[in-house]
């Protein structure tokens, strides 16, 4: 038997290491599960760039694999040289900075030179904090409902229970009040 799935490896022309599992199940379905990634890549990025999944019949498999993976290969590994390019260069650039200031440059304390994906938890306190704005604006305007259907569950802000329990508690009294003060 000769295959030449190696020559089309070959033939998408992005040097690199590929990791491919391969799972058959009891109909004699395939399902294959690759990762590809440049050699030496220090970048960040590479470790949340998911595996590209397929799966079909073995023909289907012979039949649309690389027309499937070349694509979304190609641009992968150009967005990993870039990257790689972009991070030696600015090593670079900070080795000539230090040789012509005498002043050492370095990134902050516990962070690498690469971009980081932004941290969870700040973006989730952003978020809580921004409801809770419009949370406090609505309730300034008496919309009471409005702003009792904007309160994060508990579920979601389970370090927040109390007070999310004493804001909820707070606007139905208000909002019960004001339907008095509009009955009259």
């Amino acid at each position: 038997m000769t295959t030449n799935f190696f020559q089309n490896i070959a033939s998408l022309n992005v040097p690199g290491v590929w990791k491919i599992g391969i799972t058959t199940d009891e109909q004699g379905n395939i399902k294959i599960m690759g990762l590809f990634n440049i050699h030496n890549n220090g970048t960040q990025a590479a470790k949340i760039v998911p595996p590209f999944i397929l799966g079909g019949t073995p023909e289907e498999m012979d039949n649309s694999f690389f027309d499937t993976i070349t694509k979304p290969v190609q641009e992968t590994a150009g967005i990993f040289h870039n990257m790689e390019d972009y991070r030696k260069g600015l090593d670079k650039a900070k080795n000539l900075s230090k040789s012509t200031t005498g002043k050492t440059v370095s990134a902050p304390a516990g962070k690498s030179p690469d971009y980081e994906m932004p941290d969870p938890k700040a973006e989730k306190k952003k978020a809580y904090e921004a409801t809770m704005k419009a949370i406090n604006d609505l309730n300034a305007d008496c919309k009471y409902e409005d702003a009792i259907n904007l309160i994060p569950s508990i579920e979601e802000c389970p370090d927040k229970e109390t007070e999310l329990k004493n804001l909820r508690t707070d606007l139905n009294r208000k909002k019960e009040q004001y339907a008095q003060i509009k009955l009259f």
